[in-house]
This record gives C-alpha cells, structure tokens and sequence, in this order.
C-alpha cells in the first residue's frame, strides 16, 4: 500500500522533449481547515486522497486515482524535516514523510489504513510548540492595531471636518459605503483574530498535556464571524439597492416642492427666479431636506441681502438630533446663541449678526438671522438675510417643523 501511495506523489525527472515527459498533474488546492486543528487537517486530506488528491507539498496536490489513507500530524520537533532515523523508524509503522504545514508548526505523514499511530511524544520543547507560542502572544497585538487604525481613521475622517454629525447624515452613498466597510471589516477582523487565537490556545493546551485534539471546541467568535459576514454582505445589497423614499428633490422649481418660508415672507425682497431643492436623505442619516432661494439667479444687489435657506433633518439614529443641534447652534450662532422659551420644541435657538454692507454700500447693513429648532429627534435649521425679525414668525416656524415631521 505504502509503495503505491509513495509512487504516486513521485515527481519523475523531467526529459529534454516535453512531449516524452509524463508528470502526474498537480493543483494547489487551499486548506478549507483550520491550521491549528490537526485532527480536522488529518480528515480532510484523506478525504481528498478518496477523490484522487494527494498532498505533495505545501497546498500542492497530486492529481491521480482514488485511494484511502491516512494522515497524522504531529508538532516538528525543530526547524528542519524529520532526520533519516525518524522516518525509516516511522516506515516500519507504516507512515511515510510528506511535508511540513506552510507555518512550520507540524510535520505531515502518510499511511495506509492499517498503519499504526505513533506514540505521542513531549511536545513542549518542540520548534512546533515554540512556534505557536510566538505566534500566540503576536495575535494579542493585531486586534488592537485593528481597533486603534480604525478608530484613529473615523476620527481622522470626521474631526477634520467643521460638521461632522451633519457630515455623517448627508454622506453621498459612496461615502457610506466606504464607512460601513471600516467599521465592519475592522470588526469581522477583530472577530477573526479572536477565533483563531481561541483555536491557538486549544492547541496549547493539548500539546502541554501531551495530549491530541480530537475535535475543536465549539467557537463562539466563530459563530459571530459568520453571522456578521452575513449581516454586511444584506447590508452590502440594501446599501446599492435601497432607496430611502420614492421622491428625490434636486433641481430648480418656480415654486418649492417642500414646505418653506421665503423672503417675501419675511418681509424681504425675493432675491431669485427660482428655488433650489435637495433630498440629501441617506440610508444612514436619514431624510435630510433642503430649500433655499439659490444665489445663482437674480442681482448682486438682491441674492446676497436677501438669500434664504431652511435645512430639515430626521436622523434614523434619533439620538444624532442632539449633538447635531448643538454642533449647528455652536458653528453658525457661536457666542451670539440666544435660548427661546418655545412651545413644543425641546430646544430653540436664535441670533442675530449686523455686517456692514462692504459690497454695497449706500446699501443698509447686512442683517443675518439664524434659527434652530429641535423636537425629539428632529431638528429644523433657518438662515436669511430677509429685514423681518424671525422671533416674530415662530408660529409660522412651528407650523412648517410638524409638516416636515409628517413628510418623515
């Protein structure tokens, strides 16, 4: 049996015509088993050797007639291949020498079916045991790379920007794609470390004992792998394929398609032919909605005095709303933030900023107003240029935040 399995894995001495040579075929076929799990690698490739594959080195399979063997690993006891003496002692045993495992850590033998098993030998002093040990203690340190580049890029990502809770919830689709993918692939990666260095620890603990691992734990971090790796490939699909509503704003109107104060409302001038709208509603963020009279048309002397722009913002992460508002009345209102005693809102904000009207002026100066409303997880923000005081016009404001709320 032995010299069958032996001349099968023999590669013949190329001859100078190709034509004359007749070299068994190879194929690399990738280990579908855990390299610290003797016991299932064992399995495996004699399952393989049943369909014509046997190993020849490495991930290199000779492909021939189907066979039934056996394998066993056992940890190198250095960083060589088993000496002369080794293998003839093993031959008589029945097992002939095939390779080691690509990371050193076992040598791999060949028998029939009626090959006796070695007797297990001290393995803690072995180069395969050593080997597992160093590997051990380096998988400590990836996961915590992992964690601290990923948690450095977001922040990186985020804290270069003026806004980054409004960033978050009008990111463009790419974009969002491009952070779910750090966060869940920094996770999967963690998650993948954790299941091997649990394997690893197994492994250990055996060779300690001198004892083989007949069958690999049940591995909880294997369970959260995989359901994960699910989890992000439906999040994959909803990310190219969901649309968050049927209608998306985004070009020029006449009159606004959404719920709006304008400057003529304000008692203002209207500074432009037409409105701009946009839907910059995201499968993170949420319906985020905004209209203003566009500077685009109209006079210098008319779009700047009189500009308008109303921002909605529903985050589906309702606890966004928050920090969004502060971080808008922090940026746009700065020291000049005045509280509102409003009805119904949970937080209100206004202020009031007087630019002299360098562009034009025998112009009056230039009057900016800023509004901010939040009620539960939704916040409306105001900005105009228009004469009209907006405290005078909070019932109008109130009216217009529960028709947004109802668009939501």
């Amino acid at each position: 049996m032995n010299e069958n399995l032996r001349e099968a894995t023999e590669l013949p001495e190329k001859s100078e015509t190709a034509a004359e040579a007749d070299e068994p075929k190879t194929r690399n076929i990738r280990f579908k088993v855990s390299a610290y799990d003797p016991r299932g690698i064992e399995q495996w490739l004699s399952e393989r050797a049943a369909e014509g594959k046997l190993l020849l080195r490495g991930d290199e399979f000779v492909i021939g007639e189907p066979c039934e063997c056996r394998y066993h690993l056992e940890p190198a006891l250095d960083d060589a291949d088993p000496d002369k003496r080794t293998r003839e002692t093993r031959a008589q045993m029945g097992w002939d020498y095939v390779c080691r495992t690509k990371d050193g850590i076992f040598y791999i033998w060949r028998g029939g079916m009626s090959a006796r098993a070695p007797s297990p030998r001290p393995c803690t002093d072995s180069y395969g045991y050593r080997t597992l040990r160093k590997k051990l203690r380096r998988s400590y340190f990836l996961p915590m790379i992992f964690l601290v580049v990923d948690i450095w890029l977001v922040y990186f990502l985020f804290s270069a920007l003026s806004l980054p809770v409004m960033s978050f919830l009008t990111m463009e689709k790419s974009e969002v794609i491009q952070f779910v993918s750090i966060i869940l692939g920094s996770i999967l990666g963690i998650l993948s470390e954790a299941k091997e260095r649990n394997e690893m620890w197994t492994l250990k603990r055996a060779m300690e004992a001198c004892e083989r691992v007949e069958k690999m734990p049940r591995n909880r971090w294997a369970k959260a792998d995989r359901a994960l790796t699910i989890i992000a490939g439906v999040l994959a699909l909803a990310l190219i394929f969901w649309r968050v509503n049927d209608t998306a704003y985004g070009d020029s109107y006449d009159e606004p398609p959404l719920p709006y104060i304008g400057t003529e409302m304000l008692g203002g001038e209207r500074g432009s032919d037409w409105y701009g709208v946009r839907d910059l509603s995201t499968v993170l963020g949420g319906h985020v909605y905004s209209v203003g009279e566009t500077p685009y048309a109209g006079t210098i002397d008319t779009w700047m005095q009189y500009s308008t722009e109303l921002d909605f913002y529903a985050p589906r992460i309702s606890t966004l709303a928050k920090p969004l508002t502060h971080e808008l009345r922090d940026y746009f209102l700065e020291s000049g933030a005045q509280t509102l005693s409003l009805n119904g809102f949970d937080e209100a904000y206004y202020a009031e900023f007087i630019k002299p009207n360098t562009r034009l002026p025998n112009e009056p100066d230039e009057v900016h107003q800023f509004l901010i409303l939040r009620r539960g997880g939704e916040v409306l923000y105001f900005r105009t240029e228009a004469p009209d005081s907006l405290r005078e016009h909070l019932d109008e404001f109130s009216a217009i935040f529960d028709q947004y709320s109802e668009l939501s």
